[in-house]
């Protein structure tokens, strides 16, 4: 079953995306009005801990995580930038993914901006942190909207965070 979870303004709060993949994200000349992108795994914070209304996803009390495709889709964007610090092929000794260098040791990013980067009072900047997977690395989105946000993804791929964090490989993207 699809849930939506309405996550304009203050709503943003409701959902961390910190351990979420941006999996389908076009990256377009001009930035239109109505605009999507897919992740894979977000966390819908339901636990007694968060100082929010709850009452976006009924029938859960503690926080879950979403190990599958979700949608973000956001109308009223006027503007955004992006960048995207490429992850090289290799491992340190920790297992962990080091950043591309250019031959002047600096890391090697990508950058893009749509529309004035000015803000007003109508408008709200919304953030993602995490990684994306083309062009692999870390990924800094903002995307200023005076509409709506919204995620959409399906129940059936819900997990609670306990779960995910006792066997994180079991559910997250798998390339």
């Amino acid at each position: 079953m699809k849930c939506i979870i309405d996550l304009t303004n203050a709503h943003f709060d409701r959902i961390d995306f910190t351990e979420a993949r941006i999996i389908d994200f076009y990256c377009r000349q001009i930035l239109p009005s109505e605009f999507d992108f897919t992740v894979w795994g977000a966390t819908l914070l339901l636990g007694s801990n968060w100082n929010h209304d709850k009452n976006f996803l009924l029938g859960y009390e503690e926080d879950m995580y979403v190990s599958g495709i979700g949608t973000v889709k956001m109308n009223g964007v006027v503007s955004g930038n992006i960048e995207v610090y490429a992850y090289d092929n290799i491992k340190d000794k920790q297992n962990r993914s080091i950043f591309v260098k250019n031959q002047n040791g600096s890391e090697l990013t990508y950058k893009k901006h749509w529309g004035k980067q000015e803000f007003d009072d109508m408008s709200k900047e919304y953030i993602w942190e995490c990684v994306i997977t083309w062009p692999y690395g870390f990924c800094n989105l903002k995307i200023n909207c005076k509409g709506s946000v919204f995620f959409e993804f399906d129940v059936k791929n819900l997990v609670t965070v306990k779960d995910y964090l006792k066997n994180p490989k079991l559910y997250t993207f798998q390339e």
